[in-house]
């Protein structure tokens, strides 16, 4: 007997899910049933099939339990209709409890253009000591020169976990993608948000830009960072005397995107130079 045929579209498996689920006391699909099927043949998690059959919640992931609450039940209970409101409702924030946790746990992060408005919203970020902040003309120009290369993480709660900020510069094969400053918030690392940020940009700066490599400076006692962005691809490219505050030696490090076949923007130089030696400003 041949595999039974589900509906080949997501909207068909939601409709499914959605359906058992109100006809199901606990609000749960029936394991090995259609839904549990279609749901493991789409690749649909507990948190995309809820909000599947909810769109108007898609919107209210930064809400607090009892919003979420009062929008489950205002935009179409969960539960069978022949239950009491109260049953309805404690089943519902029971439903709404665990939402909140997916959200929570699964990370549920939005990256986006970073706007005007972050401005006032991101300074807890800034918070690090390895982070430098710049003065408002400088991000204004960069959201104005380069708005494709500079965008925020935002979480649950709108809060700012984090952003990327670049530009792209240079001529013939020195044209390149620069990574001007990329940070994560303390209560948001390992979550490899950073390196999501940093695909971002090297992927404009190679699909959009057409560029030969992506660069950034790290100060050369920042060992983490540095370790970091080995692990991203990134090599040594060379080392800029007193390039922090004409104090702490900084390192050039670079990463070859796809236009440079035979890797030529990554040979590393022989020798130290010095910051009025740099190319670009």
């Amino acid at each position: 007997m041949g595999r039974r045929s589900f509906p080949e579209t997501s909207d068909d498996a939601e409709a499914v899910v959605g359906a058992e689920l109100r006809n199901s006391p606990e609000m749960k699909t029936t394991p090995g049933g259609v839904a549990d099927s279609m749901s493991t043949d789409k690749h649909l998690s507990t948190s995309g099939l809820i909000l599947a059959c909810f769109p108007k919640l898609r919107r209210r992931r930064g809400r607090d339990e009892e919003r979420v609450v009062n929008d489950l039940m205002k935009y179409g209970s969960v539960v069978r209709d022949d239950h009491s409101f109260e049953t309805q409702r404690n089943l519902t924030r029971d439903l709404a409890g665990n939402l909140k946790t997916i959200w929570e746990r699964k990370g549920m992060t939005t990256i986006r253009r970073f706007s005007c408005n972050d401005l006032l919203r991101f300074t807890s970020v800034n918070l690090d000591h390895l982070t430098e902040t710049f003065n408002m003309s400088f991000y204004m120009t960069y959201l104005a020169r380069w708005p494709d290369y500079f965008h925020v993480a935002e979480g649950p709660g709108n809060r700012v976990m984090g952003y990327i900020m670049g530009k792209v510069e240079g001529q013939g094969e020195s044209w390149h993608g620069h990574v001007t400053a990329v940070t994560v918030s303390p209560e948001y690392r390992r979550q490899q948000l950073a390196k999501k940020l940093m695909n971002l940009l090297e992927e404009i700066s190679d699909k959009i830009d057409k560029a030969y490599f992506v660069d950034l400076f790290v100060r050369a006692s920042n060992t983490p960072a540095i370790k970091m962005y080995e692990k991203l691809g990134y090599i040594i490219y060379r080392r800029v005397l007193r390039y922090y505050s004409g104090e702490e030696d900084g390192l050039d490090m670079r990463k070859a995107l796809s236009r440079d076949v035979e890797k030529k923007s990554v040979i590393p130089l022989k020798r130290p130079i010095t910051p009025d030696e740099l190319e670009y400003d």
